[in-house]
């Protein structure tokens, strides 16, 4: 018989005969019988060859004609116990054949003389058999026609395919408590780990290295529900003993501490296991954790930087939403310490606003993304006494603005301005008076001392007023700085002249009181006095008026006035 591949087989017969001590053979014709069907191969393998429970294997089988008749084909394969097909996973040629199943039987058509199918599918292992294989080959089904019209039916079987299973799995799936996060927020890491093997696992630990600009909160770690504040995650959490089917749940608080570098940023844990004494090691799951850096400014200006103390001050605030999403904003700390706001001096985007005071903030309403809101308002200096100078009057305003995360969670932050400062020009005069002694009495005189100084930085023309006395009450000695000077009228007052930042003057005078009947009034048991300081500076362009006022000198009169 002739090798297949002749597509004929030789026949030929022979005869041995013998004739006393002489043996021969004889040889008949040669018959040639042509031979005529289908040469079916499958050639069966599978990737990987190592598994583990619940993991999916590719099988792949090579289907060849190498006969001389075309043939229908139908393939057959009857997965071993632990393997399930997975649905819609069958290619022919690398095109999906939906709803076809390999234990079912996959129809392959007519596989033509000298060409090759090539038939791909996939199952997974739901569980681990006692030996730890998996053994299998398909079978091929097939039919021809010969030439006189009858159909032959016949098989193959592939080669077998031997599949070792791992007696241990791990299974661990994580998650987060959001997709999205920002500075200074808290994510919780959640790991379910579950021993899917035959056998215990030991010593098991979880570590979780944090990307960049990470760190865990400490004492958040919880194991199995049961908060366990005394493990530090950063070195490992210690799990320890699992049996075969039991499961563990881990959670920990993450929190974002510093912006890094990637806005999406990877979380994988590591599980570290002992199993017959060999250490192992798994991952869990990826996860991607999206981190929003909000891109939201203010800038602040002012107008002008120096001043004088009765000037009005413009400040501008300019916010801008570089974000690609909308939000919500309002400005506080408008209004700097030692100034007022000036009514209806409002306007934002050159509209005015008119009958709002900024003193305890003012909403901007939604800003879209990549927008800018632009303020203008003025403030003047708080009226008042100055007692230390004038100091600068610096500003720096706050924006708070919200916005909404991709979870739905509504995030309030905030934006400070830059600082600016405007430089004060102003005079600070003050009024301290003085009597020796602190009485009247007739016939005698009281000596008043009254020093007005200048304690700010621009220099001013100032004049003293005096409260007048009652009839009787007669000023003598002006003085003013030990100077004479000619008198010192109540409605007129005392002209100081132009006091320097810095200067004191000392205006001194007596009050005699005379023993005329004008004061013989039994009524008149105190007499009280005041004095008032009023000046004007002029800065650059402007010019500030003013009044200070002494404290108030009240003296008795001594009762035996006659």
């Amino acid at each position: 018989m002739t090798p297949p591949h002749a597509f004929k087989l030789l026949n030929q017969t022979h005869v041995r005969f013998s004739s006393g001590i002489y043996d021969g053979v004889a040889y008949s014709n040669t018959v040639q019988t042509p031979l005529v069907g289908p040469i079916i191969t499958a050639d069966k393998s599978a990737f990987p060859q190592k598994l583990n429970r619940n993991q999916s294997v590719t099988f792949s089988i090579r289907i060849s004609n190498t006969g001389n008749r075309s043939a229908e084909l139908q393939l057959q394969d009857l997965l071993p116990a632990g393997l399930s097909f997975i649905p819609n996973s069958v290619l022919i040629n690398g095109s999906p054949l939906p709803g076809a199943s390999p234990q079912a039987g996959i129809p392959l058509g007519s596989i033509q003389v000298g060409s090759t199918v090539q038939v791909l599918f996939q199952a997974i292992v739901v569980f681990i058999p006692d030996s730890h294989l998996f053994e299998n080959e398909a079978t091929l089904l097939y039919s021809f026609s010969t030439q006189d019209g009858r159909v032959v039916s016949d098989s193959v079987l592939s080669n077998k395919v031997t599949l070792e299973v791992v007696p241990f799995q791990l299974d661990a799936h994580a998650s987060l408590s959001t997709p999205v996060t920002f500075l200074g927020d808290v994510v919780f890491y959640d790991l379910i780990i579950r021993n899917d093997g035959l056998l215990p696992m030991e010593n098991v630990m979880v570590y979780l290295p944090l990307p960049e600009g990470f760190e865990f909160v400490p004492g958040s770690v919880v194991i199995d529900g049961v908060l366990v504040p005394w493990i530090d995650p950063a070195s490992g959490i210690y799990i320890g003993y699992l049996a075969p089917g039991a499961v563990a749940s881990i959670r920990v608080a993450i929190r974002l501490a510093a912006m890094p570098a990637e806005t999406q940023v990877p979380f994988q844990a590591i599980i570290e296991y002992t199993v017959n004494g060999t250490v192992y090691r798994a991952l869990a799951n990826l996860l991607i954790l999206n981190i929003t850096a909000p891109s939201f400014s203010v800038s602040l200006g002012v107008y002008p930087v120096r001043a004088s103390a009765c000037s009005s001050l413009t400040y501008t605030v300019t916010v801008n939403n570089e974000n690609s999403f909308a939000v919500d904003a309002y400005l506080i700390r408008l209004i700097p310490q030692g100034t007022v706001f000036l009514p209806d001096s409002i306007m934002i985007d050159g509209i005015p606003r008119k009958g709002t005071n900024p003193a305890s903030g003012l909403s901007l309403g939604t800003l879209l993304a990549g927008s800018t809101a632009v303020m203008t308002y003025q403030v003047l200096l708080r009226n008042g006494k100055q007692e230390t100078g004038y100091p600068q009057i610096p500003n720096q305003v706050e924006a708070i603005y919200t916005y909404r995360l991709a979870d739905g969670r509504v995030v309030r932050q905030n934006a400070v301005s830059n600082p600016v400062a405007t430089d004060i020009f102003g005079a600070v005069i003050s009024v301290r008076a003085s009597a020796k002694p602190m009485y009247y009495e007739v016939e005698r005189s009281v000596r008043f001392t009254v020093c007005v100084q200048n304690s700010g930085n621009l220099a001013a023309e100032v004049t003293l007023y005096r409260t007048e006395y009652p009839k009787g009450f007669y000023l003598l000695d002006p003085q003013v700085n030990d100077n004479q000077v000619p008198s010192f009228g109540v409605s007129e007052g005392l002209n100081l002249g132009l006091l320097a930042p810095g200067a004191t003057v000392k205006v001194s005078y007596w009050i005699y009181v005379t023993d005329s009947e004008d004061i013989a009034n039994e009524l008149l048991t105190q007499v009280a006095t005041r004095f008032t300081a009023r000046f004007s500076s002029n800065y650059e362009d402007s010019t500030c008026s003013g009044e200070s006022t002494s404290n108030e000198l009240i003296l008795p009169v001594d009762q035996d006035i006659e």
